[in-house]
């Protein structure tokens, strides 16, 4: 059977999310880096397979999964070698689902805050208010806890660790997730528990680094 096949962006924090889980289950897959998305996923045959035309997008020998949480809790289900991650105890997985579908939220509202950055716009004041509050929100998830969903790491904590950190796109925002302190304890713990975390992490601050110097 072939490894399954995945569709990124670069510029996307939901693909970036998905490539840290797929390093993390250690699983082969060919990645497919699309430059245009509005012509790559909108031609007949990937309409047909994806009719949503986003990225990540994932083939699986004829299984095609879109959206970023459904295609890492899929991967990990099939292929990590145990279900920490994404526990196969009901209770305990409801509570991973249950702040996976909160970072639905809490991305689109930190969308908001670094999407203007890339179309030369301002944002809006509104946006950056319904940002901090989602992080306010966060940070009273994680009082007195070491992580989102459990007593360990979960695809929760580097999904959300995920949208959270989109927010370095835009630095002027003055939305900085390190001024909350349970956030800030918590995304030092991700990185000083998985060096795949914080390679990708390295990665992207570089990439971050280049897109800002570009715009000098």
């Amino acid at each position: 059977m072939a490894p399954p096949t995945l569709y990124i962006h670069m510029m996307s924090p939901p693909c970036r999310f998905v490539r840290l889980v797929v390093a993390i289950v250690e699983l082969e897959v060919n990645v497919v880096v699309l430059k245009e998305l509005s012509k790559e996923m909108q031609t007949p045959e990937m309409l047909e397979k994806f009719p949503q035309h986003q990225v990540p997008a994932l083939d699986d020998n004829g299984l095609y999964i879109s959206e970023s949480r459904a295609i890492a809790m899929y991967l990990v289900s099939k292929y990590a070698k145990d279900d920490s991650l994404y526990p196969k105890d009901v209770s305990k997985r409801a509570l991973v689902d249950q702040r996976l579908f909160f970072d639905q939220d809490l991305y689109a509202r930190f969308l908001k805050v670094f999407l203007p950055k890339f179309h030369g716009k301002e944002v809006e004041a509104s946006d950056i208010e319904k940002a901090k509050d989602g992080l306010e929100t966060l940070n009273r998830m994680l009082d007195g806890k070491q992580w989102l969903a459990g007593d360990s790491v979960t695809l929760a904590d580097y999904c959300v660790a995920n949208s959270v950190t989109s927010l370095e796109l835009n630095p002027e925002s003055g939305l900085d997730p390190n001024k909350y302190s349970n956030i800030k304890q918590w995304l030092s713990r991700l990185e000083s528990s998985n060096s795949k975390y914080a390679d990708q992490m390295e990665a992207f601050r570089a990439f971050v680094k280049q897109i800002q110097q570009s715009k000098k």
